[in-house]
């Protein structure tokens, strides 16, 4: 049955050949692919441009930073001729994707946010974590008084336009407030306040958009991976899977920055979600609190939606399984918004960037992962420091831990 509110889904079509394989030469292009190449290739740029001649396609973009490959379009019968190629070890059809559905900072201090002295959360800005923060996602606003934007791109064609691409949706400006909104007389304030955000565009106004675009988007990170410390990734797929990205969040991994993932909202197990189940990433259920407080006082009545939800427990539209690492506040969170607006909102994209701010505090300043095994150090930090003051009703006898970074010695972030 699928779920009255789904959060991001991958719309795969797959592409059917003809009953007649053409020529080559014959086939006008009908399609995008994502072609992965050999990782060992020398010149990616050069080997696409021969390839897709060779088969009379159209380049689109080539990617030689979170994995070697090219986008392009081509027909179904070159695609086929591709994959018989010793240097191709994949070629995906592109396919759209679409945002999580949505659903404050109740959940900044349902982690505990302002008891870590560090923060200083004190509506002042006068601390302002040191860390770089990628958002893929639809772009984010920034104009945005309330979000201190430092880079951004448009990735969405499956080439990256840098210092371009405006958030026309508000989601990915939601999940950038919660990351790190500065600490100020305004709106809310994230997590890891006055962070350096990074806007990467790949999904439009509708909240939709392509794999090719994931792929450029998360290439043009890791190129950037001596600066980027953090990846929130508030979006994905049911029974999917893409080699490319996947090997494309191996490399970021392997470059040191940590990738966080929503894990969905369509209250299923997350072993099916792409990319929530890649092993390398910080995979984030939601809980519902309604009070910014423990102890499960708050109640069931929200007022950012028609449904409800006890106090400190799964949100009901939540992800659940022995994939998820930790769970984080994502019912009726209070953010930023598009053209310089606040929101509120719910789902597992919410919950996301919560543990996106915090891996932030974690890697700020000089104590940036720049290896595989400090980015999973990272993960593993998160985990065990989180606490276990909440009631799972998931029904999956799975209890992940709360985000927690009240603890001033573990969580001193670099300003």
């Amino acid at each position: 049955m699928r779920s009255l509110t789904p959060l991001l889904a991958l719309l795969i079509g797959a592409l059917a050949l003809p009953l007649t394989p053409l020529p080559v030469s014959a086939a006008a292009p009908d399609g995008t692919y994502i072609v992965q190449l050999n990782p060992a290739m020398r010149a990616p740029r050069g080997v696409a441009q021969d390839q897709v001649s060779q088969h009379g396609g159209e380049l689109i973009g080539v990617y030689e930073h979170a994995f070697k490959g090219y986008t392009a379009r081509l027909s179904a019968a070159a695609a086929e001729q591709l994959k018989r190629n010793p240097n191709v070890l994949t070629v995906e059809p592109d396919a759209e994707v679409t945002a999580f559905p949505q659903t404050t900072p109740t959940g900044v201090r349902r982690i505990f946010g302002p008891d870590n002295p560090n923060l200083d959360i004190d509506s002042t800005d006068d601390v302002r974590i040191d860390v770089d923060v990628a958002v893929v996602d639809t772009g984010v606003d920034y104009t945005h008084p309330d979000l201190n934007v430092v880079a951004r791109a448009n990735c969405m064609t499956g080439v990256c336009l840098n210092n371009s691409g405006t958030d026309d949706n508000g989601h990915g400006s939601h999940v950038a407030g919660t990351v790190g909104a500065i600490d100020n007389t305004i709106g809310p304030v994230g997590v890891a306040p006055g962070a350096r955000i990074h806007g990467v565009k790949v999904l439009n106004a509708a909240g939709s958009g392509t794999l090719s675009g994931i792929a450029a988007g998360i290439n043009w990170v890791v190129a950037r991976a001596s600066t980027i410390e953090v990846i929130n990734l508030s979006l994905g797929c049911n029974g999917c899977s893409s080699s490319a990205i996947s090997t494309a969040i191996t490399n970021a991994v392997n470059a040191g920055i940590v990738v966080v993932v929503a894990a969905g909202n369509s209250h299923a197990n997350t072993s099916t979600f792409f990319p929530a189940n890649h092993p390398d990433v910080v995979t984030v259920s939601a809980m519902t609190d309604n009070d910014g407080l423990p102890g499960g006082a708050g109640g069931s009545r929200l007022s950012c939606r028609s449904e409800t939800d006890q106090d400190d427990t799964s949100a009901f539209y939540s992800n659940y399984g022995a994939t998820v690492e930790i769970t984080a506040p994502g019912t009726c969170i209070y953010s930023t918004w598009r053209n310089g607006g606040y929101n509120t909102i719910s789902g597992t994209s919410m919950a996301s960037p919560h543990v996106a701010g915090a891996a932030g505090i974690l890697t700020s300043g000089a104590r940036k992962p720049t290896t595989r095994a400090g980015s999973l150090a990272v993960r593993s930090t998160l985990i065990s420091t989180g606490n276990s003051n909440w009631t799972d009703d998931s029904g999956d006898g799975v209890k992940e831990p709360l985000l927690d970074v009240h603890d001033a010695t573990r969580y001193p972030p670099a300003q």
